[in-house]
């Protein structure tokens, strides 16, 4: 039942975090919107800090999940694993009115030079993305897909500061096409 409410009170930080961003909201709001007592609040995270890395940490975690199911899908070529990844995306971002953006993106431009926990984190969590990409794009070498003199953790680590940009310009520009414009120049001058 404790490990329900945990979960609840980060499932709310996560949809406050994306819509007001880490300065954006006070424990009051989360409070707030979670319906506990200052008390309980801090039964389960022992400062804001510690409840904005765990909040931090429980998207990751699910983000992490989503990017295996499609980039670890081997019923599918890393291209198709990859360019079904990309169409994914644009229509969750369709849906959500191109608002959002990835919140481990945007907690790092607000967090990460003024916070070193915070900026641990993120630089642990991007790597993880990243590591994921990696290998998608070493099975695409392995299977022929692609031939590039650039290593599959370059190609992994343009793909993912690429993708992070692009939802940056989505957001400005409340269009889909940047990340349009990185899934064709993927499938296009990537693969072969």
């Amino acid at each position: 039942m404790n490990s329900m409410i945990k979960e609840n009170i980060l499932d709310i930080g996560v949809g406050l975090f994306n819509k007001k961003g880490y300065n954006g909201i006070g424990i009051k709001e989360i409070l707030d919107e979670a319906q506990i007592p200052k008390g309980s609040f801090y039964h389960y995270f022992k400062s804001k800090e510690d409840f904005g890395l765990q909040v931090v940490k429980r998207y990751s975690d699910s983000t992490l999940t989503f990017l295996r199911s499609h980039l670890e899908d081997n019923s599918k070529s890393p291209k198709e694993r990859l360019i079904q990844f990309f169409d994914a995306m644009q229509e969750i971002y369709m849906k959500k009115e191109y608002k959002e953006g990835c919140l481990l993106g945007n907690s790092a431009t607000e967090l990460a030079d003024i916070n070193i926990s915070f900026a641990f984190l993120f630089q642990k969590e991007f790597l993880k993305y990243e590591d994921l990409f990696e290998k998608c794009i070493q099975r695409a070498i392995e299977q022929g897909e692609i031939n590039s003199d650039k290593s599959a953790k370059k190609i992994g680590a343009f793909i993912l500061n690429s993708f992070e940009g692009a939802l940056l310009r989505m957001k400005v520009d409340k269009s889909i096409e940047p990340i349009s414009i990185l899934s064709e120049f993927i499938e296009t001058e990537i693969f072969e």
